[in-house]
Order: structure tokens, then C-alpha cells, then sequence
């Protein structure tokens, strides 16, 4: 199924998977990841993280030694992990440094497995989803945007959802979508949750942040 939102096009896979077709290059830069260090978001930040670590640390089922966070941003999540993992990893397109991490230019290093890879606010901006049928990792952590386009319609995707953001935004998921996407792929569903939205509280009455763990 095809449509069009705000002049952009889009279509709708038989899993439900939520895809821009006439996606321009998006530009990821320092200025983009300042947006990450305002006082608003900095304040409700420790939360945010102390939330994800949680469920990243339940999912894995014991204390990861290592941890690959892809699509860091301004490095909150990595610095928050650094404290109890023994080795954290960063991969982002704008390779800025991490205090205490190490900074990878590659999602797949030679030779090189991790416990946990995180995608915090990340596969939706991916183009080419199908390294994750050769992610070498024990667990897999993803949060996103939830939407519910399948069950509010368009209308609801044109003037309620926020985080449609054309060419930033690739796709969009909500929770079996994005488990039928990972099944593909090899992963199964350890567990889901919408504890993010304790601190980014939905707009519009419904889950807003979607956050889900995998395993082979």
C-alpha cells in the first residue's frame, strides 16, 4: 500500500513496516547531536538512561562485559554504561569522541563480538537494514518512535504523530512490525516495553516510545 503525507511518499510493507520511497540524503552532523545537550533534555537524561540500562541489562539476563551502542549522539548512554560495562563501544556517522569508550568506525569490526548492541533512537534512520542478519551480538536492545498508523490511520499519522520527520525518519514500526522486521532477520522477541515514556511523554494519548530486546 502507497501513500502520500505532507507532499512525501511512503508505502506500507506485508509486515506492516512503515517506508519513506522518495527519501533525501539527511545530513548528521555536530550541530544535529547538539540538540541532545539542551538543559531540557539533559535534565531528564540520567532517568532516560538509568531506564535503558535496566532493561538492557534484564534482557541480556546478567551484566554485559561488553556493549555496542550504534547511533550514539552526544555519547549519554555510553557514559551511563561505562560505569558497570567493562567494555563499551560506540558506532556513529559522526565519530566524536566518548570519554572512557571506544569509537568504532564500522558496525562489524573483524573478530569482534559484543554481549549487547544498543539502537537507541536509531534503526529508523537506517537505510540498508540487512547487517542484521550477520550482527554478531548476544542480545540486541532497539528503542523508536511507536506508531500507530495501522490502527489510527492517516489522518492520525498526518497531524498527530511527531516523529514522522521526512528523510531523518526512514521507517516506522509499531510492536509487530518491528518483531516480524527482526524475526526475518533471525532475532526473537525477548521483550518489549513503553517505559520510555515515563520521561517522553506521548503527545497524543498512545504508547509514544516503542523499546524491545532480541535474541538469536
Amino acid at each position: 500500500m502507497k501513500f502520500e503525507s505532507h507532499g512525501r511518499k511512503y508505502q506500507i510493507d506485508e509486515i506492516g513496516v512503515v517506508t519513506q520511497i522518495d527519501a533525501k540524503p539527511y545530513v548528521y552532523d555536530n550541530k544535529y547531536v547538539s540538540t541532545y545537550d539542551t538543559e531540557a533534555y539533559k535534565r531528564q537524561s540520567d532517568i532516560l538512561q538509568a531506564l535503558r540500562f535496566g532493561f538492557v541489562v534484564a534482557s541480556h539476563g546478567s551484566m554485559p562485559q561488553s556493549l555496542l551502542d550504534w547511533g550514539y549522539g552526544n555519547g549519554a548512554f555510553m557514559k551511563f554504561a561505562n560505569q558497570k560495562v567493562m567494555w563499551v563501544y560506540g558506532h556513529d556517522v559522526t565519530g566524536i569522541e566518548v570519554e572512557g569508550c571506544k569509537i568504532v568506525n564500522e558496525l562489524m569490526v573483524k573478530g569482534l563480538g559484543y554481549d549487547v548492541v544498543t539502537f537507541w533512537d536509531a534503526l529508523e534512520h537506517i537505510e540498508d537494514l540487512s547487517f542484521l542478519e550477520t550482527l554478531n551480538s548476544k542480545t540486541v536492545v532497539i528503542s523508536l518512535p511507536y506508531c500507530h498508523i495501522m490502527t489510527q490511520g492517516k489522518e492520525w499519522f498526518d497531524t498527530k504523530y511527531k516523529h514522522r520527520k521526512p528523510d531523518e525518519h526512514l521507517r516506522h514500526f509499531n510492536q509487530t512490525s518491528l518483531e516480524l522486521l527482526m524475526k526475518r532477520y533471525g532475532w526473537r522477541l525477548v521483550a518489549s516495553s513503553n517505559h520510555e515514556d515515563i520521561v517522553r511523554v506521548s503527545t497524543h494519548g498512545l504508547q509514544n516510545i516503542l523499546t524491545m530486546s532480541f535474541k538469536r
